[in-house]
């Protein structure tokens, strides 16, 4: 169930240049909220911006008597961002949420691969997390961690702790191997029978990924960033088109913002 509430600021940090983690103190109701949904933030008593900004659930962490934390991961990117990074603890914030359709989350017979390109990584925290909980062995999933430059390499170390196995390219070659993260996807892929693929970054990488996929005939699973206007599917400012018959157009908001990679193809 979508609600709105106020909801209380516990930390507020930078973990990388122009990246930075926010822990909001949010209601019981998220806990059965999916990996890939999302929630609309807005400042308190601020009529600027006038729309709501959306941004990926990062973690849902656990703390003492059943209290329990959301953490999302941003990137310090214009006026509403900025404002955000300055937020102090004990502020407030105006949420909506849980919102969107999510990740399918199983246990899978076959090996998954996790693709992330920069911020993209945000929503495949909270996947990684749940796969552990419904029983997936870590050693059989692997993730691949792409980006502009080193700086844009997010949450290596989370994944790491679930017992992940990680590989990490960069386009300057700063971290890890200098390359598109869809060149070590693809070799690893080539070498291994994998039942998904996972995948969230710009929308040229998940087009890649997507065809990657299909052409291996790999199920794919991709969550689409865009800019969204209200985020509840109203105004209809997130279409993304889709090979459909009869369809033509899907909104990210409503019907995403996770696909099936073959339906925008």
């Amino acid at each position: 169930m979508i609600t709105q509430q106020t909801v209380e600021i516990i930390h507020n940090e930078a973990i990388s240049d122009g990246y930075h983690r926010i822990r909001l103190n949010c209601g019981a109701h998220y806990a059965s909220a999916t990996p890939g949904q999302f929630v609309t933030i807005r400042l308190p008593d601020q009529a600027e911006p006038l729309l709501r900004r959306p941004f990926s659930i990062h973690r849902l962490p656990s703390g003492g008597a059943g209290t329990l934390y959301m953490e999302i991961l941003y990137r310090v990117v214009g006026g509403f961002t900025r404002q955000l990074a300055r937020q102090v603890p004990g502020s407030e914030l105006d949420m909506l949420g849980p919102i969107g359709h999510g990740f399918s989350v199983r246990c899978h017979e076959h090996p998954v691969a996790i693709a992330a390109g920069g911020i993209g990584v945000a929503p495949l925290v909270f996947l990684a997390e749940r796969l552990k909980q419904a029983g997936m062995g870590m050693n059989r999933v692997m993730v691949f961690l792409g980006g502009r430059t080193g700086t844009d390499i997010l949450c290596e170390g989370i994944f790491y702790e679930l017992g992940m196995q990680v590989s990490v390219a960069t386009e300057d070659g700063t971290a890890g191997e200098k390359n598109l993260v869809t060149d070590p996807l693809q070799e690893w892929l080539e070498k291994n029978n994998p039942g998904m693929i996972y995948a969230c970054g710009p929308h040229p990488m998940l087009k890649a990924v997507g065809e990657i996929a299909q052409n291996q005939g790999i199920a794919c699973e991709v969550s689409i960033e865009t800019l969204m206007a209200c985020g509840l599917g109203v105004c209809m400012g997130c279409a993304v088109s889709t090979n459909e018959a009869g369809e033509g157009y899907r909104h990210v908001c409503k019907d995403g913002p996770v696909f099936d990679a073959r339906v925008l193809l």
